[in-house]
């Protein structure tokens, strides 16, 4: 049996704790630990009355690489009934997890990445949106999206057909890759062409320093949120629909009057097919 956070402090009980690592000792003895998943590091220094260095060391000393490890180990589930009595179901562990992944998006993305991201999109000539495995979803997402605000956009699957789509593209087009580990053989070899000949790399990833991040004019990367237990989780598209999501809005928001020129447009050619 794995050990738990709570066998990871009762090991460190074992030894002599400072003054500080016993503050956060009875800290995670007495709280619900629901409200640490959603605490930042100085969030819990502030409630334990001790130093941000002190929470990351405290964390290190249980076996994490950090106070973020730390906390996605409780988001993930592992525990929380355990450590406290009451436990929670597993659809409250779900839904814990898919806000933190939200938040991990929202820390990982700054106002200057965003705006350089939307400037990218819009001067643009057409655009190549590209993913695969799971990816393949967001990369589909935002390609109807864009289409739906007017842009000239392209979703190819097929990897073949996509080398052929990129043989006539040129440094005016973009394109954006998704994957969330930014090590899929076929994403990568896909990137490796756009940038021989001369294309725009927006790529969007959970690993900044991955093999496909080095190909990128920008690269767009959360936290990731990996679980050996759970290979290919939801998490991973939810980060990434929501990264779409951020995008789209970003640009509607820098020209409202265009865009719901051509939401208008998109509507009334869609209203003969409902029912």
């Amino acid at each position: 049996m794995p050990n738990t956070i709570k066998r990871k402090i009762a090991h460190l009980k074992e030894g002599k704790l400072t003054k500080s690592q016993q503050k956060l000792v009875d800290y995670f003895e007495t709280v619900d630990l629901r409200k640490v998943i959603y605490m930042s590091i100085t969030d819990l220094a502030t409630a334990t009355d001790v130093a941000e260095a002190t929470v990351l060391r405290f964390c290190r000393s249980l076996g994490f690489n950090g106070y973020q490890e730390f906390r996605l180990n409780l988001a993930q589930g592992a525990v929380i009934d355990d450590f406290d009595g009451e436990g929670i179901s597993f659809v409250d562990e779900l839904e814990e997890t898919y806000q933190l992944a939200m938040e991990n998006v929202r820390r990982g993305l700054t106002e200057a990445q965003l705006s350089d991201a939307i400037d990218m999109i819009l001067t643009a000539n057409t655009i190549c949106c590209f993913g695969v495995g799971h990816s393949h979803l967001a990369a589909l997402e935002l390609h109807n999206r864009l289409m739906m605000m007017g842009l000239v956009t392209f979703c190819e699957r097929d990897t073949h057909l996509q080398n052929v789509l990129l043989s006539s593209r040129g440094p005016s087009d973009l394109m954006i890759i998704f994957s969330v580990s930014g090590a899929s053989k076929d994403t990568v070899e896909a990137a490796e062409l756009a940038r021989a000949i001369g294309m725009k790399l927006l790529v969007v990833t959970c690993y900044k320093n991955s093999p496909l991040s080095r190909y990128g004019d920008l690269v767009l990367a959360a936290e990731p949120m990996d679980s050996p237990m759970h290979p290919g989780a939801m998490t991973g598209k939810i980060m990434q629909l929501f990264m779409v999501d951020v995008l789209c809005t970003g640009m509607h928001n820098a020209d409202r009057p265009r865009f719901d020129a051509y939401y208008a447009k998109s509507s009334r050619a869609t209203v003969g097919k409902l029912i």
